[in-house]
């Protein structure tokens, strides 16, 4: 098993003082691995699990989304990135996000 395959995940402050989740590949590193946002814009999210983007708008919009969206603004949703990486697995979260590591 890879370290990707069951990271953990906190939350934790950035130096910039935002807030991210800290995600760690093993438990036995104090720094994390990776700081990625507590939650993803629902178009990042769709890609990742494989949707199209009108697609999981309109999922959104009727409740049927696979994962919880939460509401932003008057049309926006965001989806939590640490169910998204439960769902989809870290290497595809941090591949959409672009993250290096």
């Amino acid at each position: 098993m890879t370290s990707d395959d069951r990271p953990t995940v906190q939350p934790a402050m950035d130096p910039m003082d935002d807030l991210v989740l800290a995600v760690r590949g093993d438990g036995d590193s104090s720094a994390p691995d990776y700081e990625l946002p507590p939650a993803v814009t629902l178009d990042q999210a769709s890609d990742v699990l494989g949707l199209d983007r009108a697609d999981g708008l309109r999922m959104a919009e009727a409740g049927t989304y696979p994962l919880k969206v939460i509401p932003v603004g008057p049309e926006g949703y965001r989806v939590g990135t640490a169910p998204l990486i439960r769902a989809a697995g870290l290497g595809a979260v941090r591949e959409a996000l672009r993250i290096e590591g």
